[in-house]
């Protein structure tokens, strides 16, 4: 994950507004920060489709077959997982992926497109400006098996922004504002504003600044970046460098007032380009120090009364804790027998649907159905917990696929049961095998099971707004 900031930031002046050299240009650079093939679709102006705007891929011959198949086959909204994503606003990023089963899963218009370039890993990032949804920006793995990271999504999410706001000017109105205007709310904001350059300079500090660090705007200026923040401090330099990565960044760090006190600010940070071309950044801060400490103190809290608990008081599974020690000893165990391990870790569906239809009552009673499922379906010596919310998780001893898979549908069965309580339940699951004496850990195996899961939820939703799209056609 590399992005040069500072040629980033003069290509994107020198694109001079227009959109399409602004679209070109935020394709290609999230090729060559996460690789391979980016496709960059709008939003069409009545809102029913995603029209492709720019395709980048190192090899032209590719490109410009992918260029061509994707401006002959624009996607409706709702259809594929780029048309869910503008309908859900939320970024999609599925690693690992089963070729034949992304191609299966995808519209028929781009089938052929999956067949011929087979996908190993996808990331998909909703663009969205003035709280509209502008378009969608997709990053595709053809080739390489390495999966996306934390990091990777940050960049692309930050580049889906620059394309987002590029739209966003062209298509909708902003209000202008005078200079009396803009005046008015940097001297009046309650939030301490700096106006800055990249460099660490400082050209103004309104009055909420100057009140927080105990100094005059001209002491401000006069000391610049430097002097106001803790430079050994991680936080400072994570900051500075996700800032010009993607242009913009928010954390908290630590800042120096005056008379030497340090305080813990939450601070927001965006890099901009004047009329002239010039770089600029505006700063914004407020002092949450209490708000800090009061996190501290119920985080230590919280930790004391989770060493004391090793089962989920609702549904009387093993906690966390109490799983992961559990798991530990079962491992071993294996190890020993010359046996294998298999965990299966479970999402309990709609949820939040059941707490928002019925209330937490019944959310609560759906949970303790599952933990009631799942305790009929293992074995003594099996481990079995809520790990949080509404995940789930099983560590069954010894137990085949084939196995597995019972244990999983004896777990559906019992949701599914017409003589139970409740709404219908149903779950998405990814499961991890671990043969004797390997070395993964407990945190692998969840690690992998719940990418796993979380692969077949994301298809089970793009089935779902598939046969939703079918059955009512004019929705």
């Amino acid at each position: 994950m590399t992005v040069d900031p500072v040629s980033f930031w003069s290509e994107l002046a020198a694109c001079d507004g227009k959109l399409s050299s602004v679209l070109e240009l935020v394709a290609r650079r999230a090729v060559e920060a996460v690789g391979e093939t980016s496709v960059l679709s709008v939003l069409s102006d009545d809102g029913l489709r995603l029209d492709p705007a720019a395709v980048d891929h190192p090899d032209e011959a590719v490109q410009a077959s992918m260029r061509e198949l994707f401006a002959s086959t624009p996607l409706t909204i709702g259809e594929g997982v780029a048309g869910m994503v503008a309908v859900t606003r939320e970024t999609v990023v599925l690693n690992d992926v089963d070729p034949d089963a992304m191609a299966t899963m995808s519209s028929a218009r781009l089938r052929p497109l999956l067949v011929h370039y087979p996908v190993r890993a996808f990331m998909i990032v909703p663009l969205l400006a003035r709280g509209e949804v502008m378009g969608t920006l997709g990053v595709m793995r053809l080739a390489s098996t390495t999966p996306y990271s934390h990091e990777d999504r940050l960049v692309v999410e930050g580049l889906a922004e620059q394309a987002a706001h590029a739209i966003a000017e062209v298509r909708l109105p902003s209000m202008t504002l005078g200079a009396a205007e803009y005046e008015a709310i940097f001297r009046y904001s309650l939030d301490g504003v700096l106006l800055t350059t990249p460099d660490g300079r400082i050209l103004a500090a309104n009055p909420a600044a100057c009140e927080m660090l105990r100094r005059s705007e001209a002491q401000i200026c006069r000391v610049g970046r430097s002097g106001l923040v803790v430079e050994d401090d991680p936080r400072v330099a994570q900051l500075v460098a996700l800032r010009s990565v993607l242009g913009r960044a928010r954390g908290e760090m630590p800042l120096r007032r005056g008379d030497g006190d340090v305080f813990v600010a939450d601070v927001s940070s965006t890099l901009f380009t004047t009329a002239d071309g010039g770089a600029r950044t505006v700063l914004i801060f407020r002092d949450v120090s209490e708000q800090v400490a009061l996190r501290e103190q119920l985080e230590l809290q919280r930790a004391e009364l989770e060493d004391l608990v090793d089962h989920d008081p609702l549904t009387g599974l093993l906690s966390r804790r109490g799983f992961v020690a559990a798991a530990e000893g079962l491992l071993a165990f294996a190890d020993r027998e010359g046996a294998s391990v298999l965990l299966a870790f479970f999402d309990l569906d709609g949820l939040k649907a059941v707490n928002d239809e019925l209330g937490h009552f019944a959310g609560d009673d759906a949970l303790r159905r599952m933990g009631e499922a799942i305790t009929g379906a293992v074995r003594e010596v099996d481990a079995a917990a809520r790990l949080a919310g509404d995940e789930f998780v099983v560590l069954l001893y010894a137990a085949s696929d084939e196995e597995a898979g019972l244990v999983i549908r004896r777990i559906a069965e019992a949701l599914d049961d017409p003589a139970s309580r409740g709404p219908r339940l149903t779950f998405s699951v990814g499961t991890a095998a671990r043969p004797s004496g390997s070395i993964e850990t407990v945190d692998d195996l969840l690690k992998v099971a719940d990418q796993r899961m979380y692969q077949q939820k994301v298809l089970h939703r793009v089935e779902a707004h598939r046969r939703a799209a079918q059955d009512d056609p004019g929705a």
